[in-house]
């Protein structure tokens, strides 16, 4: 009997080895990037999970020497289940974008809600998203939000904070959606902060969530750092906030334009 149990337990142990050992592949797919040098922009991030694994998920790459594409992705659900959609989206997304081409953010958007849609079919979960593209030398910025956390630009100058609007359905409830891109420009100094909600839903002792408010505070109190210095700084105030038990996974991606694009124009 106990030979028996013996071989149970080891076959268990390899079992979660083996699962751990896909967890924190998966979880270095959704959360580590390459951030790239683009001449006139300065790139923050900072990604961790609140578990294991979990639904978040940050993708950035440019095209071309002047252009910077960006997604975030925040799929319901706990754990690997989580996981694993937000890593189909990720790479869903790369494929649509090379297929497609940067400029068709909004079809790219239709196109991945379809597959999303489709896979989720026979559940209850969905995948909050937001896709962007930053023309460096123009400054023009284009967004499509899908239910996600609406982005946060800071003017050079600037006492307020703006908040992007989201007017388009999350990934995965009903396909064959239309969807819809917000368009700003970004001057020399301008900031945009984009984010997951295990930012503006992390709760301190009282249960009181940090909000879209504080987060803009925070911004506005430190916009002097550099993109990576902010993107470390709005993490752990919120961190500190939530008293160091951040619940969620929690995802912040901080673009400013630099005057290195005007001397390379």
């Amino acid at each position: 009997m106990w030979t028996s149990l013996y071989r149970a337990f080891g076959a268990l142990t390899d079992s979660e080895r083996d699962f751990n050992l896909a967890a924190q592949r998966i979880q270095a797919a959704l959360l580590t990037v390459q951030v790239p040098a683009i001449a006139g922009l300065d790139i923050g991030v900072r990604a961790s999970p609140a578990r294991q694994v979990g639904g978040d998920y940050i993708d950035l790459f440019p095209v071309g020497e002047q252009k910077l594409v960006f997604g975030l992705g925040d799929a319901s659900g706990k754990s690997l289940s989580a996981a694993l959609n937000a890593l189909m989206l990720r790479y869903l997304v790369r494929g649509l974008v090379k297929a497609l081409s940067s400029d068709q953010l909004e079809t790219i958007t239709a196109h991945a809600n379809d597959v999303v849609t489709e896979d989720l079919r026979d559940s209850d979960h969905f995948i909050t998203f937001l896709i962007g593209s930053l023309e460096v030398s123009s400054g023009v910025m284009r967004i499509v939000n899908a239910g996600h956390e609406p982005p946060l630009i800071l003017r050079v100058g600037g006492s307020s904070v703006e908040a992007l609007p989201s007017r388009n359905l999350v990934l995965g409830v009903n396909s064959g959606l239309l969807y819809a891109s917000e368009v700003t420009t970004l001057e020399v100094g301008d900031l945009a902060v984009t984010y997951t909600d295990g930012l503006t839903e992390a709760t301190n002792s009282k249960g009181e969530l940090f909000t879209i408010e504080r987060l803009a505070e925070t911004i506005r109190e430190h916009r002097d750092l550099c993109s990576a210095e902010l993107a470390d700084c709005l993490f752990e105030t919120v961190k500190n906030y939530a008293g160091q038990d951040m619940r969620d996974d929690a995802t912040v991606l901080v673009l400013r334009r630099t005057n290195e694009a005007l001397a390379t124009a």
